[in-house]
């Protein structure tokens, strides 16, 4: 079975499918051209492409009229999402295309595209599309969301947090939102002790957003969060935290514990010095607690890219608590094989002790 890409989820069977739905509700619309006009296209297109490719085929075989165009889009929507929530319905992504057609030519429809959108996101979130009316309409759309956090649909409600993250993936940042990101915290205020994980994951992402413009409303907010807090708040502030953590932010870890250690003995080891790109490095390191504490531990790798300069990575190692005169080792492995994420270029590599925030140890190897 060949490896998955995320372009497969928009192929000739889901747009069939959509086809068939469209036909039902609007027994003039040209199934057939539609599917050829697609289809005819599919294998040479990435994701974007092809989700730009079935919007413009909707709007090309589609009244031309909005309102009906988009009502014959919601009444041919299939069935709600009934799988666990968080588990992906890799066939309900069609519902994507379907509410970024929305947000392309529904901009001056505001009340029958907010509809559009609600019902879609309970198939597949339109947390893309939504961003379009915040931006044209902040005020109204926050207004709506508001209410929606009362939903009893977990996906209308993980849609005011997914869809307000000033850095969603794949998607525009909200600069109004990096730039004063209060109007969602107070959005993520009341979701925050939502009765799903689903949620609270969305709400964990979004401060995790917030934090990388606005570092120090984030740890304020948290702190106030974490008065009384129940272990699944508790869950989302160490959540939020993640990027701030490998920032290296003191506010932040010492929020959470994590004071400046006091350490002794380090001891960096590599099982080689040279290291192949395809190959698996492994290290060790190993150190003296000189009192009782809180250590998160993590290793930085100082990457050669293509310029030829250095930028670092940190990833995770463990998190102890430690006694006093405890000796602590650890041992992990670190990948140099190529990635879609990551690509490796030979040269001078550094690998680097990192304990709550302050970097030690550090050793130097090639990676050819």
């Amino acid at each position: 079975m060949g490896q998955f890409q995320l372009r497969n989820v928009y192929n000739q069977d889901v747009v069939q499918q959509l086809a068939q739905r469209i036909k039902k509700k609007n027994p003039l619309f040209d199934e057939n051209g539609f599917c050829i006009s697609i289809n005819s296209q599919l294998d040479a297109l990435n994701f974007g492409d092809r989700s730009k490719l079935i919007r413009e085929n909707l709007k090309a075989f589609l009244p031309n009229d909005f309102v009906k165009a988009a009502n014959i889009l919601v009444d041919s929507l299939g069935p709600e999402l009934v799988i666990e929530p968080g588990k992906t319905d890799w066939d309900g992504f069609i519902n994507v295309s379907l509410a970024e057609f929305i947000a392309d030519n529904g901009v001056d429809h505001y009340d029958l595209s907010m509809k559009a959108l609600y019902e879609m996101t309970k198939r597949c979130s339109s947390e893309n599309a939504i961003r379009t009316f915040i931006r044209k309409y902040p005020e109204k759309t926050l207004a709506l969301l508001k209410k929606w956090i009362k939903d009893e649909n977990v996906h209308v409600r993980r849609l005011v947090s997914e869809g307000t993250r000033p850095r969603l993936p794949l998607c525009s940042p909200l600069r109004m939102f990096q730039k004063d990101p209060r109007p969602v915290i107070e959005l993520l205020e009341l979701l925050k002790d939502d009765p799903e994980l689903y949620v609270r994951r969305s709400v964990a992402n979004n401060l995790n957003d917030i934090a990388k413009d606005n570092p120090d409303i984030v740890v304020h907010t948290l702190k106030q969060w974490n008065i009384n807090a129940s272990k699944e708040r508790k869950w989302i502030i160490r959540h939020a935290l993640r990027t701030l953590f490998k920032k290296e932010n003191k506010a932040a870890l010492e929020f959470m514990g994590f004071h400046k250690p006091s350490i002794a003995d380090i001891v960096l080891s590599l099982d080689k010095q040279k290291i192949m790109i395809g190959e698996t490095a492994f290290f060790a390191v190993t150190f003296t607690s000189l009192k009782q504490q809180k250590l998160m531990i993590d290793y930085v790798i100082h990457y050669i890219k293509a310029n030829g300069k250095h930028a670092d990575k940190v990833f995770k190692l463990s998190i102890k608590n430690a006694k006093q005169g405890e000796i602590i080792t650890l041992k992990t492995k670190h990948s140099f094989k190529q990635m879609t994420t990551r690509k490796h270029y030979p040269g001078r590599h550094i690998i680097e002790v990192m304990v709550n925030g302050y970097r030690f140890e550090k050793h130097e190897f090639l990676v050819l």
